[in-house]
């Protein structure tokens, strides 16, 4: 995940060691950082760390907003999956970084947990929100029921989701379109079927698009707002 912001009013954060880079599709590489700086820092998948990245163009740093993959406390262990679209800070840095150097950020934050009573759960988002939804499933009970809606590239960006939750994964292929352009994910959400009793829904990723499925959802589905969490992560106008 990551999210437009500023540099300014920047608080000095953890600075940690790049430990490896890995490419898990062609449009995402995982970033570890292995450090002593990292002990204690309590981090859940599915929160927020704001790390700061040089800027190609003013050479100054910038911050982004990217979500917690993993944390391996024992091993002083944290991995960020960052998406090589576009030729925003984020994308350029993660394309040329190289273990041994540093990154520094800030929290994690986030309060978000999936509700272990809920009926069921809805999670849907594109590329940007894979992570999150990741670790969110991981979360649920064997018992649990979780309908899963994903927007990527092609089907060479499709990543295994775990958990022992009952899975419903739907993939959705741009083919050639660029991110934030089209409407798959709203269409797929439209004609959606929600299953009976109380559930929860989590939705994330191009700001435009989320936003004007949350309104479809109240709106047009009636969903309750309490039962709906919306984040906006991107906007393809800005990098």
């Amino acid at each position: 995940m990551r999210a437009q912001a500023s540099v300014r009013g920047r608080v000095a954060g953890t600075v940690a060691t790049v430990a490896t880079v890995t490419q898990l599709t062609p449009r995402m590489t995982r970033v570890r950082l292995v450090d002593e700086s990292l002990l204690g820092l309590a981090a859940v998948p599915g929160q927020t760390l704001k790390i700061y990245v040089p800027d190609l163009v003013s050479e100054l740093p910038v911050s982004r907003d990217y979500t917690v993959r993993d944390y391996d406390a024992a091993r002083s262990s944290l991995d960020i999956d960052v998406v090589l679209h576009g030729e925003g800070p984020a994308a350029n840095w993660a394309r040329r970084v190289r273990p041994g150097e540093t990154l520094e950020f800030v929290g994690p934050s986030g309060r978000y947990r999936p509700d272990p009573h809920a009926d069921w759960h809805l999670f849907a988002g594109d590329e940007t929100a894979l992570p999150a939804i990741q670790a969110y499933v991981a979360m649920l009970p064997v018992n649990a029921c979780a309908l899963v809606y994903i927007e990527v590239a092609d089907a060479a960006e499709e990543q295994p989701i775990p958990g022992a939750a009952r899975q419903t994964v739907c993939w959705l292929h741009r083919d050639g379109r660029e991110p934030g352009t089209s409407t798959l994910l709203d269409d797929a959400l439209r004609a959606a079927r929600l299953p009976s009793g109380q559930g929860r829904i989590w939705l994330a990723g191009h700001t435009p698009t989320v936003r004007g499925i949350r309104a479809q959802l109240l709106n047009r589905r009636g969903v309750d707002r309490a039962a709906l969490y919306v984040k906006g992560y991107w906007d393809r106008r800005v990098q």
